[in-house]
């Protein structure tokens, strides 16, 4: 081993393309976390809402499948919310065969605003989700609907005005926030999980503050049913089992016509008895149904910034495996590395505790290597699962 900067021409070219790539791609991760920040932090405080006493009626849609252990954990707390106007919940049970008929009915004896439709079993043909929706959507009695998901958890009594106080004139649709339960996750790969579910929320979110609404997720999303009606309900995607949300979502909202509510008191957490697997499933449906949604460029952009990540990295490793016993090299090479390594994990970091999620630091550069070949991995799969989407009324 020697040290000297008197190298190759063809390192100093690897190594100064490394250094180009690493601090454009610093410069991106950085630039939507700092968009997220500077929405929550100073324009989400200084926009108008409406004052309690103009908040519009609403009527929260609650779906449920043999459900009865999250809906008597949860739903109490929807039940509860501090709501100066009008609301009530609505149970769409999917045919479920537990106790979850006989819970709600239980409830709906203290609970005046607490309402119950059935989906028919004998609809298979359909997709259950929507069709739930709609029934829904038929049954309720307000202007306004919320919907969520009967494993879904809110922390605060006043995540309802969180939500309902954007819908001032012209706001027809707002996008809530809800991430997966972490913290009960203790199985091999939590956390990928956890950096997949940071990645993914930062990606439709500050599409969503940039103007390019393109989903949202069915956990914590509201819309006028006048909208509804005038989308035609799903009917542009009946013969697709998923995306009661992000497809939906990507037909009905504008720049114009949508807010994203992320204050903290609007977070959702939603449960799963098996996460993990709750995990593969909805990345499996949401990669499929991305192909659908009006806005493509954020996927583009993170599949460009990933292989940026990647020659970069065969950047350094072409100068060092050229001049291994060179100190300089190798010195230089690893100050590439953590020009792009620490700005990142601070990103990651702010970005986790924005979102209310587990905090991650040192995982970071491994997660950004992986990620891609996970995503591969589920595009892959979905190729031979494709079919498996649709309705048999396709």
């Amino acid at each position: 081993m020697f040290f000297s900067l008197e190298i190759h021409y063809i390192i100093w070219l690897l190594l100064g393309m490394a250094l180009l790539l690493s601090l454009v791609w610093v410069v991106w991760y950085n630039r939507r976390s700092m968009r997220l920040l500077k929405f929550m932090k100073v324009e989400e405080r200084t926009r108008r809402y409406l004052f309690p006493e103009d908040l519009p009626s609403v009527s929260i849609l609650v779906f449920a499948n043999d459900d009865e252990t999250w809906l008597n954990k949860f739903l109490p707390t929807l039940m509860q919310q501090k709501y100066p106007s009008a609301f009530e919940v609505i149970v769409l049970d999917d045919a479920s065969v537990d106790g979850t008929k006989d819970l709600v009915g239980e409830m709906m004896a203290y609970y005046d605003h607490l309402k119950i439709v059935t989906v028919p079993d004998q609809t298979r043909a359909l997709s259950r989700k929507k069709l739930a929706v709609m029934l829904g959507i038929k049954a309720a009695q307000h202007d306004v609907v919320l919907t969520t998901n009967a494993n879904c958890q809110v922390h605060s009594d006043r995540w309802l005005m969180a939500m309902m106080r954007n819908f001032g004139p012209g706001v027809d649709v707002v996008l809530g926030y809800s991430h997966f339960a972490h913290k009960e996750d203790n199985r091999l790969g939590k956390t990928y999980r956890i950096f997949d579910d940071m990645v993914t929320s930062m990606q439709w979110l500050v599409s969503a503050i940039n103007g390019k609404p393109y989903r949202g997720t069915s956990d914590n999303l509201a819309y006028r049913k006048e909208l509804f009606y005038k989308n035609k309900g799903f009917s542009n995607s009946l013969d697709i089992k998923w995306g009661d949300d992000d497809i939906f979502v990507s037909e009905i909202a504008t720049a114009q016509n949508t807010r994203l509510e992320i204050l903290p008191a609007s977070f959702m957490t939603a449960h799963y008895d098996d996460l993990p697997h709750a995990f593969s499933t909805l990345k499996s449906r949401r990669d499929f149904t991305s192909h659908f949604v009006k806005y493509k460029s954020q996927f583009r952009t993170q599949a460009f910034m990933s292989l940026l990540y990647y020659l970069r990295l065969a950047a350094i490793a072409g100068a060092v495996a050229l001049a291994y016993t060179n100190i300089a090299v190798i010195v230089m090479a690893a100050l590439i590395l953590l020009i792009t390594w620490l700005p990142s994990m601070l990103v990651t970091f702010r970005n986790c505790y924005l979102l209310h999620l587990p905090l991650l630091f040192f995982s970071t550069p491994v997660m950004v290597l992986v990620r891609p070949f996970v995503n591969s991995y589920y595009k892959i799969k979905g190729l031979f699962t494709r079919k498996n989407n649709y309705t048999s009324i396709m």
